[in-house]
């Protein structure tokens, strides 16, 4: 073939001519245009030269510096364009502080101050807060418990218990019960003392049957005198663990609680030996007055339902109106066998409802259990009077903040925040976290414990075996002033021995202390010394939100309570803390800024490394980057955290209908939730435990996409987001007690 004499010529250079760029994460419409910008860069005359620019997209523009003067120019990108992208050529780039630079591991530092949503209400910090005279607390220059005409044995019991003057409520309940035999509904807020106000009458009553009869002394098989119903195991054991103490003085008289998870066959041994005050849960009650032929009523003359509204909101209703139904039969014995005459007690059955609000459930309550019954309720303000529905508030000298925290900071502020709580000597014994659901219980727990082997205090060796899983020195948040630091948790779906051991070993530790749990320890505990309420998810009502700051600020002692809120859509939720008690708002960046201050000490060890000369900005970014590497390693953890991402979202959706605009579950950005739980990339499934409970098949492609790398889960986020929006109203009207109790 002839040479036509044409030479061509080509000079390539070292590097590909138009790199491919994959782009993760965000919504698809995001992405293509991304894509388009990376194809199709604009030239533009101003100083962008460098590559990583040319690849950026136009909504996601360079920022200068990632500082909080950034923060809320990047905000304009919320919901959209917040993704990362990857090119052949970053392999090679160097790698910044906290990156590995090893071939096949290069890590991403998460920007965690970039595309955040803006902060829409003010900042005013509450450092000027002084608390105001307490609202719960014992009135010690107005009376004293013997000025109540109960038993002076009595009295001596509640001195060595260290309780010497009653509280408003009790005032008002105790002489009424003493003198009537009329039904009873209470309404008192948290921490004032309802649970003596009910006990102290009736143990008087009967004690009275033993001083005026030639000095015939009643037994444990005079019969069952009182019952009192308890919403939960761990407020039923503390009740119990309460009227224990009282009627230590007087070995005659025997009490007994019995809650599902409990030995029935045990329960039925106790019940035939005789009981005189039985504490118990509506579900193990009804079950034994269907199944125990030794429990008999007919010498009952109490019941109490406390805590009304819990009893209604996890639906014993039900058991309720059988228990209710067959004392309501039984035919009331006024006399013992021995001759002993009961005319001392009431003539009729009386019924003690005692709940801190006045729901429609709690009314319905009230109207299948009380007959004429006396409302009574600590003194009120003229305000409150006038107004039918009566307001629930906190304790006033409770002091609430609330902080503000997009979802990508959440995790490093909690920590930042505990790290300055325990900073201080002496200021925090005891705090309780409150999260939405037992998934996010066990992965908080499993991360901010020490991983290293470390011998739990001698008081606690008692329970070694149940609390090995859930008791543990804490890591990252100790400091010189508090160098151990015990971490605890405790959610519905533990069993009853470990959920006490648990709950045991938090009330009698000794050093600072931090539990870990859901809603299920939100009512009626009083644990000893609490001073730090933290609710790291919103609780599902308001009426829920006062019982959980409840478990501080108790009887008259100052307590603290902390709420986190996402930016947008959930300040709208602190105008119903102003309706309690007014609330003060804390900074973010100065919780980041105090909590880093301090070197923090990494139990584990990964490429990730804080110094002393970081930035705060850099330390969190820092500290992200850390636990997400941890995750990474460790394939355990990493499925607690997707399995708490799942749940978090699903509970997310329960919050109660009036309430439910502050928290809307299509404006979560799923991706920075998945960092608040370590996460690079949001886990697909959320919605497939609904899928399962109503029997609907959904197509595997609109619940995830599998990434073809490695096989691990990377979301599409638009189709994960048009799920639940499917079924967001499905669990809202379905079954949320797997979220309130477990």
């Amino acid at each position: 073939m002839a040479d036509d004499g044409m030479l061509l010529n080509f000079e390539l250079g070292p590097t590909v001519l138009k790199p491919h760029v994959k782009f993760k994460g965000g919504r698809w419409r995001d992405r293509k245009r991304a894509e388009r910008g990376a194809r199709h860069p604009r030239t533009d005359s101003s100083t962008e030269t460098t590559h990583e620019s040319d690849l950026r997209s136009s909504k996601r523009q360079r920022l200068n510096d990632d500082t909080a003067s950034n923060s809320a120019h990047s905000s304009k990108s919320w919901g959209s364009g917040n993704f990362e992208h990857e090119s052949p050529g970053d392999e090679k780039a160097t790698p910044k502080k906290g990156e590995s630079s090893g071939k096949g591991n290069r890590q991403v530092v998460s920007r965690l101050f970039s595309f955040n949503p803006a902060q829409t209400t003010e900042n005013a910090e509450g450092n000027d807060w002084k608390a105001p005279a307490p609202t719960n607390a014992p009135l010690g220059n107005v009376a004293n418990f013997g000025s109540l005409t109960i038993s002076s044995r009595l009295v001596e019991s509640l001195a060595k218990m260290k309780l010497e003057s009653p509280t408003a409520i009790q005032r008002k309940v105790i002489p009424h019960l003493l003198a009537n035999s009329s039904d009873v509904f209470v309404q008192a807020e948290t921490g004032s003392g309802k649970t003596f106000s009910y006990l102290l009458p009736i143990l008087h009553r009967v004690l009275m049957l033993s001083d005026n009869f030639g000095g015939k002394l009643i037994h444990r098989n005079s019969g069952i005198f009182a019952i009192i119903v308890s919403p939960t195991r761990e407020l039923a054991k503390q009740t119990h663990s309460v009227l224990e103490q009282l009627i230590r003085p007087f070995p005659w008289l025997v009490s007994t609680a019995i809650s599902g998870g409990e030995s029935k066959k045990a329960e039925k041994a106790r019940i035939r030996k005789g009981v005189n005050f039985l504490v118990a849960t509506p579900g193990r009650l009804a079950d034994h007055i269907d199944n125990t032929k030794a429990l008999t009523l007919g010498t009952a003359r109490w019941l109490v339902l406390d805590e009304g509204d819990r009893l209604m909101d996890l639906g014993f209703e039900e058991d309720l109106k059988k228990v209710i139904h067959a004392l309501d039969k039984v035919d009331i014995i006024s006399t013992l066998d021995g001759g002993l005459s009961l005319s001392a007690l009431p003539q009729r059955r009386v019924t003690v409802l005692c709940s801190a609000t006045m729901k429609l459930n709690v009314q319905k309550l009230g109207e299948m259990s009380l007959t004429d019954a006396t409302f009574l309720a600590a003194e009120k303000s003229e305000e409150d009077v006038a107004n039918e529905e009566i307001v629930h508030k906190a304790p006033a000298q409770l002091h609430q903040t609330y902080l503000v925290v997009p979802s990508k900071l959440r995790l490093v502020t909690l920590v930042s925040y505990f790290k300055s709580v325990f900073s201080r000597r002496g200021r925090t014994m005891k705090a309780i976290v409150f999260m939405s659901c037992a998934d996010s219980v066990d992965f908080h727990f499993e991360l901010l414990r020490d991983p290293r082997e470390r011998d739990i205090p001698t008081s606690l060796q008692k329970d070694k075996e149940l609390i090995e899983q859930t008791v543990s020195m804490a890591a990252y948040v100790t400091s010189p002033a508090s160098p151990e630091v015990m971490l605890h948790r405790m959610h519905g779906s533990l069993s009853q021995p470990i959920r006490t051991a648990t709950l045991r070993a938090f009330s009698t530790c000794k050093s600072p202390s931090i539990l870990i749990t859901t809603d299920v320890s939100s009512r009626g505990l009083d644990i000893p010394s609490v001073d730090l309420v933290v609710e790291y998810d919103p609780a599902f009502s308001f009426a829920d939100h006062i019982h959980r700051v409840g478990r501080t600020a108790r009887a008259g002692r100052a307590g603290d309570a902390a709420l986190f809120l996402l930016p947008g859509s959930e300040e709208g939720y602190i105008e119903f803390l102003k309706s309690s008690t007014p609330p003060s708002s804390q900074s973010y960046e100065t919780v980041l800024k105090t909590g880093l201050m301090n070197q923090i000490e990494l139990p584990v060890e990964t490429s990730a490394v804080l110094t002393d000369d970081m930035s705060y900005h850099d330390k969190a970014e820092t500290l992200q980057l850390h636990f997400e590497q941890r995750l990474l390693e460790d394939a355990k953890r990493l499925e607690l955290a997707r399995n708490g991402f799942k749940s978090h979202i699903r509970a997310y959706a329960t919050h109660i209908r009036e309430e439910r605009n502050h928290f809307d579950i299509t404006q979560l950005h799923l991706g920075h939730v998945a960092k608040s739980f370590g996460l690079r990339d949001p886990p697909g499934g959320i919605g497939a435990g609904i899928d399962r409970r109503t029997n609907k098949k959904g197509s595997s492609r609109d619940r995830h996409a599998s990434s073809k790398e490695g096989g691990t889960p990377v979301m599409n986020e638009k189709s994960s987001m048009d799920i639940i929006k499917k079924k967001s109203m499905l669990l809202m009207n379905s079954a949320a007690d797997e979220f309130n109790i477990g």
